[in-house]
């Protein structure tokens, strides 16, 4: 379990959680933020960008299984929290993001 918790990359995961589940929770629960800034600002531009990093962050990774960190915590909160249009944003950044991870790979190999 000690070698593990040594191994695992501990900056995704904080951040996967915190931008999947707690950033999502905070823009559905501020009453300031309307729905058009919702989707674009933080749907599209923020999430998507997050989603691109977590695919570059895995560049190493001979698997990405750790893309599924982000969508996942993000589709828990979007059920919880969002509208439910939102839960079909969470395939689109797995999507993304091994898009992300199979194109930095692959780069870097040639």
């Amino acid at each position: 379990m000690k070698s593990l918790w040594q191994r695992a990359d501990r900056r995704l995961w904080v951040l996967s959680i915190l931008v999947g589940f707690g950033l999502t929770w905070l823009v559905n629960v501020l009453p300031f933020i309307d729905k058009v800034a919702r989707f674009v600002i933080f749907y599209l531009v923020i999430y998507g960008a997050f989603a691109i990093w977590t695919g570059l962050a895995l560049t190493k990774e001979p698997r990405c299984w750790r893309a599924f960190i982000f969508p996942v915590s993000f589709l828990v909160a979007a059920y919880l929290f969002g509208p439910r249009y939102s839960l079909y944003f969470a395939p689109a950044y797995l999507a993304i993001a091994y898009l992300a991870w199979s194109m930095a790979r692959t780069k870097k190999n040639n």
